[in-house]
């Protein structure tokens, strides 16, 4: 059974709004400190497990010093936890009357989307826009509604849930969306009323693991010739043909040249020369012709034209692939993170895997004004076992038909010895399908299911529901897939997960721009550290969170990189995650699950047809 206390209630002269009359153990520490950074101006960066209750306590001590004088917005990547904010706030709603909305991507809230886009995009019109659009979003107002009852709503009123979402943004207590409201540089949020009263904004950043890698690659664009023709052929751009032929035609100069390093000069002058302007200049006119209708087509030249100098050094440029394409990547997150957050009253940037805090304060500029937390998880130690197998390892210069296959021995030995589902996530689709071809005649104690870059949403599901049905299936992943992350096991349905190898991403061109220009920001250990360690562990620390989602559940976690063990790897893993050495699998799995163990020849099968 959890433990929790009586939870103190907030200090006098605050609003008390936690919407819980119990608190867990570890919970109550995260309320007090998510309470103090909110009422200093101070951000909060928390490495806060699963089970803490993130979602009640942040917007709990958010709304408690928001209401009245600003605004809360809680952020986060996944619409699953949308949900689980409505939820909260419904609950807080009952306790003290607030308004509050829900917001996704205009095109998943589109009542009119076909499979070529939504009607609105490259200019056409739409039943939905229209007048109705301020009583909608009256009405979104007066309950704490989830995103699909808006859209229903909506419906029956015959208006666009996008446009009354938006509407009601502007004057809610308290709004759900995704980072893309506040950290771009053309933030939806403007943190102001529409008669320009200004707000003041508190924020809650959820999975803020993400926060980083999310912000680089919403600012970073790709652009080939595909694109420019599409621009040029644009009715709405026809004044600037001749301007975006000359586009085309640098472009096509730098092709000639093959894959390269590109200034951003190049491009700047290019254009100056033909057109009278640079990539800005050129990028603001379009995006003034084109009005403020839903982005077109042509608006990917659009952002690629204004992100092409917008952050100098800070962005790699770089020309790549056949066919050519050029590329302008964002390296350094806080370039767009700093600004976001300095217009807010105060930030809580939350999550399960943000391990260490202090390098994600660093690497989005905010270290000289916040606070680092970890907070311990609230279920039995016990109920875990972290388990590292030494000799054997996925780095690039091991990998052999040997390895795979000493690889797919350990899988079908963690399989015998656990009993239920187990999960083994590896570091690719391509090391996975390595691996199984090495294990076709392996004998395996369960089904094996794989997943794969095709397979949809509901293919993922039906093959959960077969676990949750069977409960003795091996289901194999990529690390980057949304199994580990996206999907959640709750009930014990995993009793194992094995994480096959450390997931540090292969070389590039965009790993060795960020290494060097973290190298010349922090230092070349930090580069490291933060631009291939630490993400790869959090993506670790993510899968394996798959197995534990409460205090009832019970699982091994089972590494298969023996550099887990060594100090650069287990240094950086955190303090309740540091791995046993194994020197008997099978007995060590028999003893965390009990003597008899799942055992039983009946058991076994085959790995065959596995491509």
């Amino acid at each position: 059974m959890e433990a929790s206390v009586v939870l103190d209630r907030a200090p006098d002269g605050v609003l008390d709004l936690f919407p819980h009359d119990l608190v867990r153990k570890g919970q109550d520490r995260f309320l007090e400190d998510a309470r103090s950074c909110f009422a200093s101006r101070t951000h909060l960066l928390a490495h806060a497990p699963t089970g803490l209750g993130k979602t009640a306590v942040s917007l709990a001590a958010g709304l408690e010093h928001s209401l009245d004088e600003g605004q809360l917005l809680f952020l986060t990547a996944k619409q699953s936890q949308h949900a689980a904010a409505i939820e909260s706030l419904r609950r807080i709603w009952r306790m003290r009357r607030l308004s509050a909305v829900d917001v996704i991507a205009r095109e998943h809230m589109c009542l009119a989307r076909r499979k070529d886009g939504i009607p609105c995009q490259n200019g056409g019109a739409c039943y939905f826009r229209n007048k109705l659009v301020g009583e909608a979003a009256t009405r979104l107002l007066s309950f704490p509604l989830h995103v699909q009852e808006a859209m229903r709503l909506c419906l029956r009123m015959g208006t666009c849930p996008y446009l009354a979402a938006m509407r009601a943004l502007e004057v809610a207590d308290a709004a759900v969306c995704d980072y893309n409201q506040v950290f771009s540089l053309e933030g939806r949020v403007s943190f102001q009323r529409s008669g320009g009263e200004k707000v003041k904004a508190f924020l809650v950043v959820d999975e803020a693991h993400n926060l980083p890698t999310r912000i680089m690659d919403g600012h970073s664009f790709d652009l080939g010739e595909r694109e420019i023709s599409t621009a040029i052929e644009d009715v709405r751009l026809r004044r600037f043909r001749e301007d975006l032929v000359a586009l085309r035609h640098s472009f096509l100069g730098f092709s000639k040249g093959g894959g390269r390093k590109v200034d951003a000069w190049e491009l700047d002058d290019a254009l100056e020369e033909r057109c009278g302007t640079d990539c800005a200049g050129l990028a603001q006119e379009l995006s003034e012709e084109m009005g403020d209708e839903s982005p077109s087509r042509s608006a990917e030249v659009v952002d690629f034209l204004r992100y092409w100098s917008a952050f100098g050094e800070g962005s790699a440029r770089f020309l790549s692939g056949s066919p050519p394409r050029l590329h302008c990547r964002l390296l350094d997150p806080s370039l767009v993170a700093l600004p976001a957050l300095e217009k807010v009253h105060s930030a809580l940037l939350m999550s399960g895997t943000l391990h260490p805090p202090e390098m994600f304060a660093e690497v989005l500029g905010i270290q000289d004004r916040c606070a680092c937390r970890r907070y311990p998880s609230p279920f039995p130690p016990e109920n875990r076992t972290v388990i590292a197998v030494p000799g054997v390892t996925s780095r690039f210069q091991q990998r052999s038909e040997a390895m795979y296959a000493s690889i797919g021995r350990r899988i079908a030995e963690v399989c015998e010895h656990a009993p239920g589902n187990v999960a083994v996530f590896f570091p690719s689709y391509d090391f996975m399908n390595a691996t199984l071809f090495q294990m076709r005649s392996v004998p395996v104690a369960k089904k094996v299911m794989v997943d794969s870059r095709e397979l949809g949403k509901n293919e993922r599901e039906a093959m959960v529901a077969e676990m949750r049905r069977e409960g003795d299936r091996a289901l194999l992943s990529s690390i980057g897939g949304s199994f580990a992350e996206g999907v959640d096991f709750h009930d014990n349905l995993l009793s194992a997960v094995v994480i096959v190898g450390v997931p540090i991403p292969p070389p590039s061109e965009d790993l060795e721009a960020l290494l060097a220009r973290y190298s010349s920001k922090f230092s070349p250990a930090k580069a490291k550290l933060y631009g291939q360690t630490f993400p790869a562990l959090s993506k670790v620390l993510q899968a394996a969170g798959r197995a534990i989602r409460s205090g009832r559940d019970r699982a091994a976690i089972v590494l298969l990189d023996e550099r887990f063990l060594l100090p650069p790897i287990a240094s950086a893993l955190p303090d309740d995650f540091r791995p046993l050495r194994s020197s008997n699998l099978g007995q060590e799995l028999d003893s965390f699950f009990g003597a008899d163990g799942p055992g039983g020849a009946e058991k076994i099968i085959r790995c065959d047809g596995v491509p």
